[in-house]
C-alpha cells in the first residue's frame, strides 16, 4: 500500500513537472541572474506548476541591441529585468499591468504609482498605462579600497575621517596619490555607461536634455571642458582606457586590486561584502566628489511581462510580476537575496546585516536625498535611451583621441537631431 502511495505521489510529480509553464526571463547580469534564481526558486515552491529559465545577457556589452532584434524576430522572452536606460525601449512592447494591479493588489494604479519613489516611478508607465513593476533602486557613489586609502593617508567622506565631499581638484590629486602610494597601475575604475558620464556631467550641473526633451548641453560654455576633464582622466592613466574600449571589466579591476577607488554605486553592496568575507579585503562607500553640486543620480531596474500571444503564458508571467509587486512577499525576498535598495516610500528593511546599514543609511541615502528629480525625468523617454550607445561611442572616440571635446558635444547634438527626426515619422 505503502508502494502504491509512493509511486502516486512519483506520478503525479512527474506529471507537474511534465506540465509545468515554463517563463523565460532576460536580465541584464551574471548577479541578477543569481539573484533572481533564488527568488523564483521560492515562487516555484508556492507555485509548482511553473518553471524559469533565467537567461543573464551582457548588460554593458550590446543588451538592447539582443533585446531589439528578439523584438524584430517575434522571439521575444516572456519576462525582461530591464534597468532606467532601456525601458524607454521596450515598454511599447509589454503588457499592460494596471488591470491587475487593482484586480490582485487591491490598489488603484495611481495610489500603486504614488507609493514609489518619483525617480523611478517616471519610467514604469507608458500613458495611462503601467508597463514595468520596480525591482531594485540605486544610486551612484563612490567605492574605495579602505586598506589603499589608509596606505596613502587619505581621508574620505562621510565616514572616513572626513565629513564634506573632496573637490574635483582634490579628487584627481587623491587619484593620483592613491595610484603612487600603492604602485597599482590605475586609480579609478569607471564603467563603459552613459548613465556613470550623465552622474559626472550633471555634477557639473550640465544637462543633456532638458524637461522638454531639446538637446542642451551645448548651451552650457562649459560642456566641452567637463568631457575634456574626463578624457584627461584616461590619459593620464588614472583610468583604465580598457575598460571603455575593448570591455574590460571595472568591477573585475576595482575588486582585484588593480585600481583603488570605482565610480559605480548602491548595486554592487552584495558583491562588496562576498569579497571582503572570501579575500580579506575592505571596501568602504564615499560621496562623489563636489564640482558645482554633489549627489547621486538614481537610477534602478523593473520587471515586465512581454506581449507574446500565448494566454497562458502571459497569464503565468502576470501573477509572478504581481507577486514581486507586493512588498512583503516577492520583492522583500528581492531585496533582501541581492542587498538592493528599496523603490518604495516609507519602506523600512531590516537586512540584518551591519555594513550595508551603514553603507545604505549613512551614505547612499544622503546621496539619494540629494538627487534632483531633473535626473531622472531626463533620461526616462526613448530619446535618453537611444542617445545612451552614442554617448558611451562618443567617448570612447574621444579617448583614442579621434575627436575633440568639442566635436564630441557637436557630434551628440547632430545624433540627437536624427534620433528626434526619425522618433517623428
Amino acid at each position: 500500500m505503502r508502494r502504491l502511495i509512493l509511486v502516486s505521489i512519483l506520478v503525479l510529480m512527474f506529471s507537474f513537472a511534465a506540465n509545468a509553464v515554463k517563463l523565460s526571463m532576460y536580465v541584464g547580469d551574471e548577479h541578477m541572474a543569481k539573484v533572481m534564481k533564488e527568488v523564483t526558486a521560492v515562487y516555484v515552491k508556492e507555485h509548482p506548476d511553473v518553471e524559469f529559465d533565467i537567461i543573464a545577457l551582457p548588460y554593458y556589452s550590446g543588451f538592447m541591441q539582443k533585446v531589439s532584434l528578439s523584438i524584430m524576430s517575434g522571439d521575444v522572452p516572456d519576462l525582461i529585468q530591464v534597468t532606467t536606460a532601456y525601458a524607454p525601449q521596450v515598454k511599447e512592447y509589454l503588457i499592460n499591468l494596471a488591470p491587475y494591479i487593482e484586480k490582485d493588489l487591491g490598489i488603484t494604479p495611481k495610489d500603486y504609482l504614488n507609493s514609489i519613489l518619483d525617480v523611478t516611478s517616471v519610467y514604469m508607465t507608458q500613458g495611462d498605462e503601467i508597463k514595468l513593476v520596480p525591482l531594485e533602486f540605486t544610486i551612484t557613489g563612490i567605492w574605495i579600497n579602505k586598506k589603499m586609502f589608509e596606505k596613502a593617508g587619505i581621508k574620505y567622506p562621510p565616514t572616513g575621517g572626513r565629513s564634506d565631499p573632496w573637490t574635483w581638484e582634490e579628487f584627481k590629486d587623491i587619484l593620483a596619490k592613491v595610484k603612487k602610494a600603492n604602485r597599482i597601475p590605475y586609480a579609478l575604475s569607471y564603467d563603459y555607461s552613459a548613465d556613470r558620464f550623465f552622474n559626472y556631467l550633471a555634477l557639473w550641473n550640465i544637462k543633456v536634455l532638458d524637461d522638454d526633451l531639446n538637446f542642451v548641453m551645448d548651451q552650457y560654455p562649459d560642456a566641452a571642458k567637463a568631457v575634456e576633464e574626463f578624457i584627461n582622466l584616461f590619459e593620464k592613466n588614472l583610468i583604465p582606457r580598457a575598460e571603455w574600449l575593448s570591455g574590460q571589466s571595472a568591477q573585475q579591476d576595482f575588486f582585484g586590486g588593480r585600481t583603488a577607488v570605482y565610480w559605480s554605486g548602491s548595486w554592487q553592496c552584495d558583491n562588496a561584502l562576498d569579497i571582503m568575507k572570501e579575500t580579506g579585503k575592505e571596501f568602504d562607500v564615499a560621496y562623489v566628489p563636489m564640482i558645482k553640486d554633489w549627489f547621486g543620480v538614481p537610477g534602478g531596474s523593473f520587471l515586465g511581462a512581454f506581449k507574446t500571444g500565448n494566454k497562458e503564458k502571459e497569464a503565468e508571467a502576470i501573477k509572478f510580476i504581481m507577486w514581486m509587486a507586493q512588498k512583503d512577499k516577492g520583492y522583500l525576498e528581492f531585496l533582501k537575496d541581492g542587498l538592493y535598495l528599496t523603490a518604495y516610500k516609507n519602506h523600512v528593511v531590516d537586512y540584518g546585516i551591519p555594513e550595508f546599514n551603514k553603507w545604505a543609511n549613512e551614505v547612499f541615502s544622503k546621496l539619494g536625498e540629494r538627487a534632483p528629480v531633473w535626473t531622472a525625468i531626463t533620461r526616462a523617454n526613448v530619446i535618453w535611451s537611444k542617445l545612451y550607445d552614442v554617448v558611451r561611442k562618443q567617448i570612447a572616440l574621444g579617448i583614442t583621441g579621434e575627436v575633440t571635446a568639442e566635436e564630441i558635444v557637436k557630434n551628440l547634438r547632430s545624433e540627437y537631431e536624427k534620433i528626434k527626426s526619425e522618433a517623428s515619422k
